[in-house]
């Protein structure tokens, strides 16, 4: 009974620490866990029927803003994987096939606005750069290797580069990578590894980077079609405009999308 109680205990105190994405204010996309993909076979993951390896035709979006994610080309379609850590998220297989989801509508982000966009994903391989959110050139996340994320959301300024000099990015672990834009004028940017042996880290947090400019996402899982596709598997990609996640809101989100494996 003791241990039982310990573990009762345990899972009330996280979901009371818990935040679902919605009760934040500024939700603009949310791609869930396992929720509302629909494979090209006919399976659907609330239906818990894909088989292995079926490709993955949408991925509804729960912001309410309907920026439902999908693809039309067979070759670019994200896959279902059955093996349990990866159970309810999508595959990227490999950055040869050019793998990419499209929304039905852009995530555009306003000049001298905060934001925070968060992605929980396992990138399997650092051979090539890979874009985990974009829409062009000028808009993307970027990390060129297991070490180093590029973000560059507009304008003419050059990529702003989070780098470590130890500390990396292990390709067998999930981790929550959150951006965040604060003092919308002046647009000081951070971002935030969480998972594996990184408690909500500060990449690179010497570095200072700021950047106000407008910038759009409208591709999950490459910078534009056909440019910096990923190779791993994506389980949630949130996005809020006009708000900096607090500390405090990041752990809640944290404990929420990590309760939902």
């Amino acid at each position: 009974m003791l241990g039982l109680g310990n573990s009762l205990s345990t899972s009330i105190a996280s979901l009371d620490s818990s935040i679902v994405p919605s009760d934040i204010t500024g939700l603009d996309a949310w791609f869930q866990f396992n929720k509302d993909i629909v494979g090209a076979a006919g399976g659907a993951s609330n239906d818990g029927d894909m088989a292995n390896g079926e490709d993955i035709n949408s991925w509804a979006d729960q912001s309410g803003n309907d920026r439902h994610a999908s693809q039309s080309t067979a070759s670019k379609k994200p896959h279902w994987d059955t093996t349990t850590a990866d159970l309810g998220g999508l595959r990227w297989p490999d950055d040869e096939a050019d793998t990419s989801f499209d929304m039905a509508s852009n995530v555009s982000i306003s000049a001298n606005a905060d934001f925070t966009i968060m992605i929980r994903v396992k990138l399997t391989d650092f051979t090539t750069d890979m874009a985990l959110l974009g829409s062009a050139s000028k808009h993307l996340i970027k990390w060129t290797d297991n070490g180093r994320v590029g973000v560059f959301i507009g304008g003419n300024n050059p990529i702003k580069a989070f780098e470590e000099d130890s500390d990396v990015i292990a390709t067998d672990t999930y981790y929550i990578h959150t951006l965040t834009r604060s003092n919308g004028s002046t647009g000081n940017l951070n971002y935030r590894v969480h998972g594996g042996s990184f408690d909500d880290k500060s990449w690179d947090d010497a570095e200072d980077h700021t950047d106000a400019d407008a910038f759009i996402i409208n591709n999950i899982g490459v910078g534009n079609d056909n440019t910096l596709p990923c190779e791993g598997v994506f389980k949630d990609v949130i996005i809020w405009k006009g708000t900096a996640l607090t500390q405090a809101q990041r752990e809640g989100v944290y404990a929420y999308i990590e309760a939902q494996t």
